[in-house]
Order: C-alpha cells, then structure tokens, then sequence
C-alpha cells in the first residue's frame, strides 16, 4: 500500500473521537457525518476512477491523501454507522472554489473556510431561496472558520487559509449540499456515446463559497436527456441521510478533520500522546483544565483573562474566541484555534492523555 493511503473505518473514527477529546455519549445510535479535507477513495494498488464502491457502506474503504485544491473536488464527505460499524465515503470538497468566486465577483469577506472540528447540522433546505433549492443539511452550530488571504499573482488568483488568515467564530451558513455538477457542460460532451462518469466530476469544478459538497446534482435540476447514474454521490449520499438509513433522524454531527490526521490515526496507538488534541467539539477534563487556566492567565495587553465563561468542560464558541485570543498573544498574531500538549504546557494546564 503506498503511503498516502490509509483506511477509513469504524476503529479510526473512534480514534479521532478519542485523541481529539471527543464524546460519542448519545451518538451510538445515530448517524454521523465526517468530513476529510486533502482525500480521496483509493486502492491497493493504483488510484482508481469509478469512486461508486466507496459510497457503499463497508467495514472500511481505502482511502489515499491528497492535495488540497481550490477549483476542483479533492475532499470526501462520508457517513458513519456506529452501530453497524460501517462507513460509506462520497468525493467532494470542504474549501470555496475559486473559479465560482471569481465569476460572481466575491471578495475576501464573502468566503470562508471551516476549520477543523466537530460541528451540528440539522436536515433542511439550501438555500431557503434562490437558485436550485433542494434538501440539503443546514449549519445549525457555530463553527470556527477562516478568511481568506487573496492576492492575484502574475494574474492568476492565490488563494491562502494558514495560520496568519483571519479567523473567527460563528455560523456563516455553511451548509451540505450538492457540488450542482452539470452532465451537459461543455467539458463532456466530446465523449459522445459514453456516460458522464465520476471522473469528469472530479475535472469539473464545484459550487462553494465555504459549504462542504458533494459530488453530483439533485435530480430534478438534472437536464433533461441526461441520465442520473453512478456520478451523481449526491443523490446517494442525500437519500442515504433522508430515506435509508437515517429517516428518523432530524440532527448530525459532522466531524471535519485532514487526511494527515486520518492517516496518523489509522496508524495510532492510545499511547501515542502527541495526536491528542483539544478542538471546537471537544469535552471532560482536558477542556475544563484548558478553559480553567485561559479564565487565570492575563492577556499581555489588555491585563484581562482570556476566558469569561464557565468552566464547564465543552469546548464551544466562548472557548474558542478565548483560544484564539491566547494563541495570538502567544504566536506573534497566529491563531490556530487547536491546543496540543504544547499549547497546554504554555497555559500550564494539566494535560491528560488517558481519558
């Protein structure tokens, strides 16, 4: 197996619930949603084209990691059955695309991208008006999330999310819908005879100003003599949430990590104290000793603590601005909104890596 491929399954989920501090307490029986920025389905042998075994629910999928890209789909969005533990991955994407920004003239404070962490949706509507509604998933959490740092070098537009982009917490709107892949475009129709395949997908660019999609179109936007087949993950994906397996079920949590978090995780041990992390989402003790010492230590400048809130063990918005505050006091005006064993050490914070 090469190695960017790592497996998606049941074990490595619970695995990032555990080493990011995360509760599955009343989630056992529901459905999860997860996210991997920098993925996509692969094999033992070669990266494969026809992605459709993937959004079968299996013991696990082989995944293989890739680079982030910001016009076309290089993310999968995958559902999680705890209880049956099986999991079924659909390509996408979680970052805006910049060919859709750029032709409707956005600027840097109209798209965002979404941090890592561990976020609430419930079933619903995008958009509530305007073009193409169908049923979707909508962001009913606060999520910490990224402006973009966007500069156009030697013409061509470069778009930047690291550390020194702006970043804040609240609930842009960012929801999960279809990537709107049209099988009539232009980029297809030389194929002639054969049908619009998961590949051209993959080489067509998606609808995203910062909400996590799915590959393909709700069918009743599909043009008309065109076949609504194996390409379109999202019908899939949708009826899996709303008809199959989910119908009962009116809220998802929705996990978003990096396929190097995966990997790592897949390859983990529950001694290996360096992958424990403290995120938006997380919970128990580590969160109460991290909100404890953010609500003691000063802020350099202001002379105030970082933190106002109660100590109560949820690592929600409150924690997260006074995080991020910490950091770019600490970092030199960074902020990562993520504390590891070397943020809690500079908090003097105890930090527990058996929970």
């Amino acid at each position: 197996m090469s190695q960017y491929n790592f497996e998606i399954s049941d074990r490595v989920l619970r695995s990032a619930f555990y080493f990011n501090n995360m509760s599955l307490d009343g989630l056992e029986d529901k459905m999860i949603i997860f996210g991997i920025r920098g993925a996509l389905p692969g094999s033992p042998i070669q990266s494969i084209l026809d992605y459709t075994a993937h959004t079968q629910f299996e013991a696990s999928h082989i995944m293989q990691r890739v680079v982030v890209d910001y016009y076309y789909p290089r993310c999968v969005i995958g559902l999680w059955l705890p209880t049956q533990k099986k999991v079924a991955v659909f390509p996408g994407s979680t970052v805006p695309n910049l060919k859709v920004i750029q032709r409707n003239n956005k600027q840097s404070h109209q798209f965002n991208c979404m941090q890592l962490g561990l976020y609430t949706y419930r079933k619903g509507q995008h958009p509530l008006s305007g073009f193409q509604p169908h049923r979707a998933l909508r962001l009913v959490s606060s999520i910490v999330l990224r402006r973009a740092n966007y500069t156009i070098n030697n013409g061509q537009p470069v778009i930047n999310y690291d550390s020194s982009a702006t970043i804040s917490v609240g609930n842009p709107g960012d929801n999960i819908h279809c990537a709107r892949n049209n099988p009539s475009r232009t980029l297809v129709r030389f194929l002639k005879k054969q049908d619009y395949s998961v590949l051209f997908c993959m080489q067509d660019y998606y609808s995203s100003y910062g909400c996590q999609v799915i590959v393909g179109q709700a069918p009743q936007y599909i043009p008309s003599g065109q076949i609504n087949g194996n390409w379109n993950a999202w019908d899939i994906f949708i009826k899996n949430v709303y008809e199959l397996y989910a119908p009962e079920q009116t809220e998802f949590k929705y996990l978003l990590l990096d396929s190097l978090d995966i990997q790592q995780l897949d390859q983990a041990t529950t001694s290996d104290p360096t992958l424990f992390k403290i995120r938006y989402g997380s919970s128990g003790e580590n969160v109460e000793n991290l909100q404890r010492q953010l609500k003691t230590v000063q802020n350099s400048l202001t002379g105030q603590t970082y933190y106002k809130g109660t100590i109560n063990g949820d690592f929600g918005p409150s924690t997260a601005k006074a995080l991020i505050d910490f950091e770019k006091d600490c970092y030199g005006g960074r902020a990562y909104s993520c504390a590891n064993s070397e943020t809690m050490r500079r908090l003097r914070a105890p930090f527990s890596t058996t929970h």
